[in-house]
């Protein structure tokens, strides 16, 4: 007689049919792709979450952060932070401009201090679900992404800094049958909707996917930092909006020296070396163009080698991939070394393969359709301190790529659930453009186009004006450029009536800086040196335009704001911050 498992017993299949459709269906919960709720990451935190469990230091208080100061004390965090020092400190002796502060330096420097400062921490802002990160890990289903945010809180003010560490995990062992079922039901919650705090507590608990087995040392993948390193205010680049670069670095745990070493970064190619030896690059070349390789950057599961890729890497901003330093295989390699693939999903020609190898490297990742460099910031933490949410805080805590990329990674961990191999293709981060149609005119829109001249070194890029675009309404005006507003923006009076915009604070550029050059806190000068103005609304659903970021605004429903330049918003930038 034929049978259907249930608990364990074998029930009749006409009886199992019967019982299946009189019971009451309940749907299980979705797998969680996303945490970056406060009080579900403060729970997990203080649970055993915090950054200090991968240093080896006990957190300090009972909210489970830890203090840098106390940080500096683990010679796990020294392996870290003296290395990132170091390459502050090369970047200021070999620029005469570079330095910390804004009253005496053009060329605004992260302040190495704070990677040792007793007001400064790392909190906890996203858990991510990575098991679509299976090609890359060998033996596990995939990733589990821990990304922490430096941090600072003192007696008169608290924010946050342009600085992320991203722990990756690896995930579980596979099934028995070779699937990763019993990984991806780990990251389904016991119900479909929890409360913040309680869906915190179950990421740690015995059976969630943070459990104390899975945060264990050995299960280090690897350590990322994606810092600001420099930021010019557009004073000093008035054609690009300002310039700013961003310092990559990837870490792996040695257990033997307790302690973190440098590592390679993720198909990211030295491109000076590769320049300077035509037998690495020739070689590189010949292995990237064997079909099983071209199948994998097809997929995005390529992995490069360790021998052609850099451990150091800088990204550029603002106008991503239309710099050069943003490509670095467009630097390597001409497209004519190159020839489209037939039948292949994203490498049509000579120019797209470049771009999809450009598309999978460090700096072209983090400048494709992010937020100043980052695709994940966070949500801010209420504090007791109004100066850290007013006109400093961000309305969505991710970029608009990462918004997008939650779907497809939510159909990989579905069919995981059933299929052992799922599809692991991933679309360009950022398409071409070639076919887009242009932007109407309307708030918060481009009004004076550039073309960008590009160079290796981003210094010497240059962007070249084209004819100013005419922004609609009669009382429309075009904030330029020259005054932070990358590619232009319309704007114009506030205008409640105006469904697609919002009444933002926008700073009165020389008086604003000045405040803070003169050490005022930055609430003060916000609230002394801003002109109202019309900006764009912004939600996941109604990204901001490229190089741009979607800030809180007064009197936008949570989820919802205004989009300003990234630089605008206080915990965005490196200088200002005493």
């Amino acid at each position: 007689m034929a049978c259907v498992p249930l608990l364990e017993h074998c029930l009749p299949a006409g009886l199992a049919l019967a019982l299946a459709l009189a019971a009451p269906v309940v749907r299980a919960a979705d797998p969680v792709l996303l945490v970056t709720s406060p009080a579900a990451l403060q729970a997990a935190e203080k649970s055993g979450a915090s950054f200090a469990r991968w240093i080896g230091q006990a957190p300090a208080s009972a909210d489970g952060i830890t203090s840098n100061q106390a940080l500096m004390r683990a010679p796990a965090w020294q392996s870290i932070a003296t290395p990132l020092g170091d390459s502050l400190a090369r970047i200021r002796r070999s620029d005469p401009q570079a330095g910390v502060g804004i009253a005496r330096y053009p060329h605004r420097l992260f302040d190495a201090r704070w990677l040792a400062s007793p007001d400064a921490f790392f909190e906890l802002v996203g858990v991510a679900n990575r098991m679509d990160r299976r090609p890359f890990q060998g033996g596990a289903c995939g990733e589990t992404r821990l990304v922490y945010r430096l941090a600072y809180r003192t007696a008169a003010m608290q924010s946050r800094l342009p600085m992320t560490v991203n722990v990756e995990l690896r995930g579980d062992a596979p099934d028995a049958d070779g699937s990763c079922a019993s990984t991806a039901r780990r990251w389904q919650p016991p119900q479909p909707s929890m409360p913040d705090e309680a869906l915190g507590r179950w990421l740690v608990s015995a059976g969630g996917p943070l459990a104390p087995q899975r945060l264990a040392p050995a299960r280090i993948a690897q350590i990322t930092i994606n810092l600001q390193s420099v930021r010019w205010p557009s004073a000093v680049r008035p054609d690009l909006g300002g310039h700013a670069e961003y310092m990559l670095r990837a870490f792996r745990w040695n257990a033997g020296a307790r302690r973190f070493d440098m590592a390679p970064l993720e198909n990211t190619p030295d491109v000076a070396r590769l320049k300077a030896s035509a037998p690495l690059r020739k070689e590189l070349r010949q292995w990237l163009q064997q079909p099983a390789n071209l199948r994998a950057l097809d997929e995005a599961t390529l992995q490069i080698p360790e021998k052609f890729l850099a451990t150091e890497a800088i990204s550029v901003a603002p106008r991503g991939l239309a710099r050069l330093a943003n490509r670095p295989f467009a630097q390597v390699f001409p497209p004519g070394e190159w020839q489209a693939v037939p039948g292949s999903r994203t490498l049509q020609s000579p120019q797209a393969l470049l771009r999809r190898l450009d598309d999978l490297s460090c700096m072209g990742c983090h400048q494709s359709r992010a937020v100043a460099g980052f695709h994940l910031l966070g949500v801010d933490r209420r504090g007791a301190s109004r100066t850290f949410t007013a006109g400093n805080a961000l309305a969505l805590p991710h970029s608009p790529h990462l918004q997008d990329e939650l779907a497809r990674r939510g159909r990989y961990v579905h069919a995981a659930l059933s299929a052992p191999l799922p599809d692991p293709f991933r679309p360009l981060a950022e398409p071409d453009g070639t076919d887009a149609a242009p932007e109407k005119a309307t708030v918060g829109a481009s009004c004076e186009p550039t073309r960008i001249t590009q160079s290796a070194n981003p210094w010497l890029d240059r962007a070249e004006k084209l004819p100013r675009v005419a922004c609609e309404g009669a009382s429309s005006v075009c904030e330029k450029t020259s005054v932070g507003f990358p590619g232009g923006m319309c704007s114009g009076p506030c205008d409640p009536q105006d469904k697609n915009g919002t009444c933002g604070g926008i700073a009165i550029l020389s008086d604003f800086n000045q405040c803070l050059a003169a050490n005022r806190p930055f609430g003060e000068c916000l609230g002394k040196h801003t002109r109202p103005g019309k900006l764009r609304s912004c939600s996941a659903q109604q990204p901001c335009r490229d190089d741009f970021i979607c800030a809180q605004a007064e009197g936008q429903p949570e989820g919802r704001g205004a989009c300003i330049p990234p630089y605008f918003l206080f915990q965005m930038r490196v200088d200002g911050h005493s």
